[in-house]
């Protein structure tokens, strides 16, 4: 199973933290940096290759943490970005490596707590949480579900449209690509994936895994790098005392 990291974004909500040119995957959560729990996430869930898609402001360095941490026998590729215009155009980066299979997607500041299975699913799946009082509800798609299905979905809402999240993981069909160059014509700027979500949404194709509150964390803003940094302590601790 294949899976694409994108980490090809500015990053700028941490600029104070990395500096203007620096690279949030770097940034330390805890006792790790960023795309170590990126990487891990993915290959605890079943992933056997990964993609990731960078821009190129100190790549050199994610990279060297990748390889230093990440046996040699796990094939792990890059690809770099010139322009950041969003994920759901850099994603055409990853299509010919990924050919004509389903495949994971993965956004680099996605942080879970909790151990994800990518093994049993069928494509468009994505996994969602209840957010509560966690996080800004607006750096969040948000949606509506019965039962396995997802009914709606709105891709970051000024206004609370659900209590229930879409989190920074996607397992998407291999028509992906596809549909996001179809959205890319008709849509100026960036494009992001809810973008993409929601298309398989209104066909009625989309199922979802609930996750438990407190599972996920996009931790694109210093105030939810350090809650991050503080709930993984916490999990650590825990596993420790629990030896």
């Amino acid at each position: 199973m294949k899976a694409v990291i994108m980490a090809g974004g500015r990053g700028s909500r941490l600029n104070k933290l990395k500096g203007q040119y620096g690279n949030k995957h770097t940034l330390l959560i805890y006792d790790k940096p960023m795309i170590l729990y990126v990487v891990e996430t993915l290959i605890k869930g079943g992933v056997n290759e990964i993609l990731v898609v960078f821009n190129l402001h100190h790549t050199d360095l994610v990279a060297e943490i990748i390889a230093t941490n990440i046996t040699d026998e796990f094939p792990i590729y890059y690809r770099y970005i010139t322009e950041v215009n969003g994920p759901g155009r850099q994603l055409f980066l990853a299509e010919k490596w990924v050919r004509d299979e389903d495949f994971v997607l993965m956004l680099g500041d996605s942080i879970f707590f909790t151990p994800l299975d990518f093994t049993d699913k069928k494509a468009p799946h994505i996994w969602t949480m209840p957010l509560g009082d966690l996080d800004d509800p607006s750096k969040y798609g948000q949606v509506k579900t019965a039962g396995n299905k997802v009914l709606e979905l709105k891709e970051k809402p000024k206004e609370l449209f659900s209590p229930i999240i879409q989190t920074g993981i996607w397992f998407l069909p291999a028509d992906a690509f596809e549909k996001a160059r179809l959205i890319g014509e008709t849509v100026k700027g960036e494009i992001h994936i809810g973008d993409l979500s929601m298309e398989y949404v209104q066909e009625g194709r989309v199922t979802h895994t609930p996750l438990p509150a407190g599972s996920y964390l996009d931790v694109g803003t210093p105030e939810a790098l350090y809650k991050a940094t503080v709930m993984m302590h916490d999990l650590c601790q825990k596993k420790k005392n629990a030896l």
